[in-house]
């Protein structure tokens, strides 16, 4: 595991018009398979697995699920069995690589129908997934939940510089939640991945009331907290034309590569408000990398340079 990540320095005219210092967090360098915010929110579930007394994993995602690709990493370099429930009864193990990828890492795939999928959070069906794969220790999709969220906070505990503003990319809010508890003083901003995203503000609520903190304090954590919801380009696993061509520009310019369903929505984001003066001149911004680079699988032909 490469840890701590690097930090990476953006430089570019456009960055020095407008007088921000940009520093990137390359979570996404951590693992070739398990990278970005997936690394740090499988953690501790796996110290849970190996604590308790369970004889599988089962975890839940879509097609092209980051989490359902670097679970079962995790599981291979663990050693653990791992059971995916997949979204999509039309789907098999060779619908797309993520999957096989998948599938060759050891993960036992289990395809749901959209409707049983949709039950994923109700206790009496998980209580119906024990009784189908036995002692499983169920791990919420995308990671969500308080040994996510506290695997999160080591981020900031790597990070030197004095920093003004931190942006990520949000799909559960684990991860937003994780550097809210972790940080102190910065304002920490959160690009929506989905459609309707301000949902994501009770999400990160729960989990610091997960964490022990009580209303008051749940309240002035959030103070610092912006959740930006105009950036989905249509909703999650979505993308447009001006999106693709953000992150060709992006590359061109930075020789970095970004995911087009988390962390290039990120950053459109972060440069609008940049165009938009939001920021004082002289502000320094760090921007999560998150991973998720396998996902751009499914796009290949819009993105070749």
């Amino acid at each position: 595991m490469n840890l701590p990540s690097p930090i990476q320095k953006l430089a570019s005219a456009f960055l020095d018009e407008h007088g921000i210092n940009l520093l990137v967090k390359r979570d996404d360098l951590i693992h070739p398979e398990i990278s970005g915010n997936k690394w740090r929110k499988l953690k501790l579930w796996i110290e849970k697995f190996h604590q308790g007394k369970y004889d599988a994993l089962l975890t839940f995602g879509g097609a092209y699920s980051n989490h359902i690709a670097a679970t079962a990493a995790m599981g291979a370099l663990e050693k653990i069995p791992v059971i995916g429930v997949i979204r999509g009864d039309e789907l098999n193990q060779n619908a797309n690589p993520t999957l096989q990828n998948a599938a060759k890492n050891g993960m036992r795939l289990v395809f749901s129908s959209r409707e049983e999928y949709d039950l994923k959070e109700e206790k009496y069906f998980q209580e119906e997934l024990r009784r189908r794969y036995g002692n499983v220790l169920i791990i919420p999709e995308g990671g969500f939940g308080y040994y996510g969220m506290l695997g999160c906070t080591e981020i900031l505990s790597e990070i030197k510089d004095q920093v003004n503003a931190i942006f990520l990319p949000m799909g559960t809010g684990t991860t937003l939640a994780g550097v809210l508890f972790g940080s102190e003083t910065e304002t920490i901003y959160g690009v929506s991945a989905l459609k309707g995203g301000d949902f994501l503000n009770k999400n990160v609520e729960f989990l610091l009331s997960q964490a022990g903190l009580d209303k008051e304090d749940i309240n002035e954590e959030t103070k610092r907290l912006q959740v930006l919801t105009d950036y989905h380009f249509g909703g999650y696993a979505k993308h447009t034309p001006e999106l693709i061509e953000f992150m060709k520009d992006f590359k061109s310019v930075y020789k970095l590569n970004l995911d087009y369903i988390y962390t290039a929505k990120m950053m459109f984001g972060l440069f609008e408000l940049i165009k938009a003066n939001h920021f004082e001149k002289g502000t320094t911004i760090l921007a999560i990398h998150t991973g998720g680079l396998q996902g751009n699988s499914s796009i290949e032909d819009l993105i070749l340079m």
